[in-house]
């Protein structure tokens, strides 16, 4: 989908695009997802050509850590036994519907009640770790989704619910408020609160705290991305703004070359294509510095990025929806690799590149920075707890469910 924008007036905080759905759309696609984003190839490639000049500029080459396996070896995840206690519970989204809270030293699996979802209204439910419990975002649509929908009304919400669910299960209704068609959402910065933008047919954008007393104030008009502490990132066209949320003034703008997915701090993964690959760099926006990282993994389609929350680390997962194995049922395959972001070093997580269903797997970090993997393929479903520095990747197999579309990992 492409968005037409009009050139950047003079005042860019208030530039505005000519289609204006078709960026909350996008908008509302990334904000759903628990993962940050998922960078295709063909994309990116396409990306690059709309975009401005490059302005980063030097860079240094990383070695990788361990060999990639032939394309011939994979079979779905396997490793040694998870032994002992784990002490881990999944709060598990099925392909963002029900939640489950999985204990995964009892192999049992519980309902979460209460959340008001459901199951004819397709995908609604984000899940994110919040301090020691997990805060669920539930959107509820007008209508059934895609179904009995009349035109032009089956991609609006008419109401947000937000949640906080404990380990043991309880859950807490923060608020609920209404979303109109040309709005959408994004988590504030370490806190229940939702950021609500609107961007209307006329007048200003507009993004307001909810629950909150101060009235909303003026922002640039595009598609919102994360809050940060350093700020709220906004995209419009080719243009990269950082404002500050409380204020609506814009603390930095930037033109990329292609493709940024942001990361907690100053940093950013750039997809930036070459013929036959596209090559990913670690980019500091503060410095402008790059660290070239090549592409690791034998698999090409795309990649999606998953930080720690505490400390460099970010796990970068590399997905291939088409990948045939003779022998085997499943043809999906997923590959991990971790990257420290202080020193540019990329280790490839034991047992991949595998076999699995990539949209009943994902992954996760718990608070202690341990790397925790659900993946579904060869008819059972495992998990597996990786600690960096380990040179195996020990799984165990959880129920099953109707997937790990998304999951909160939590330390008893």
């Amino acid at each position: 989908m492409t968005t037409v924008v009009e050139p950047e007036p003079r005042a860019a905080e208030h530039a505005r695009p000519l289609i204006e759905d078709g960026v909350i759309e996008e908008a509302r696609t990334r904000q759903r997802r628990r993962r940050i984003a998922v960078a295709v190839a063909a994309l990116a490639a396409l990306g690059a050509s709309l975009l401005g000049p490059v302005f980063y500029g030097g860079g240094t080459a990383v070695r990788l850590s361990a060999p990639l396996h032939p394309a011939s070896s994979l079979t779905p995840l396997s490793g040694p036994a998870l032994a002992g206690a784990t002490h881990l519970t999944l709060a598990v989204s099925e392909d963002g519907g029900n939640v489950f809270l999985v204990d995964v030293d009892h192999h049992s699996a519980r309902e979460v009640p209460g959340l008001g979802i459901s199951p004819k209204q397709g995908p609604q439910v984000t899940l994110n770790a919040y301090r020691s419990g997990v805060l669920a975002a539930v959107t509820h649509w007008n209508c059934q989704m895609w179904v009995n929908c009349a035109t032009g009304q089956a991609s609006f919400r008419d109401s947000e619910s937000e949640f906080l669910i404990s380990p043991m299960g309880s859950v807490r209704r923060i608020v609920t408020f209404p979303l109109t068609r040309h709005q959408d959402t994004t988590q504030a910065f370490h806190s229940t609160s939702t950021w609500v933008s609107t961007w209307p047919h006329s007048g200003p954008c507009t993004l307001a705290l909810v629950p909150g007393s101060r009235p909303a104030v003026r922002i640039p008009c595009g598609a919102v991305g994360p809050d940060t502490a350093h700020g709220l990132w906004i995209g419009n066209g080719n243009v990269e703004m950082l404002v500050d949320p409380r204020t609506g003034r814009v603390l930095q703008r930037q033109r990329p070359t292609s493709v940024l997915i942001r990361l907690p701090g100053d940093f950013a993964i750039e997809s930036a294509p070459t013929p036959g690959a596209t090559p990913l760099s670690l980019v500091n926006l503060a410095t402008g510095t790059r660290t070239r990282l090549g592409w690791p993994s034998i698999l090409r389609f795309g990649y999606q990025v998953d930080p720690a929350p505490h400390g460099p680390l970010v796990a970068l997962s590399f997905g291939d929806p088409f990948h045939p194995v003779a022998g085997q049922s499943v043809n999906q395959a997923a590959d991990v690799w971790v990257l420290n972001t202080t020193t540019g070093a990329l280790t490839h997580v034991p047992g991949f590149p595998a076999l699995e269903l990539l949209k009943q797997s994902s992954i996760a970090w718990t608070a202690k920075n341990e790397l925790v993997i659900a993946a579904r393929g060869g008819g059972r479903t495992v998990v597996g707890v990786w600690k960096p520095g380990q040179s195996t990747l020990p799984i165990r197999a959880v129920p099953g469910l109707d997937g790990y579309s998304q999951f909160v990992a939590l330390s008893r």
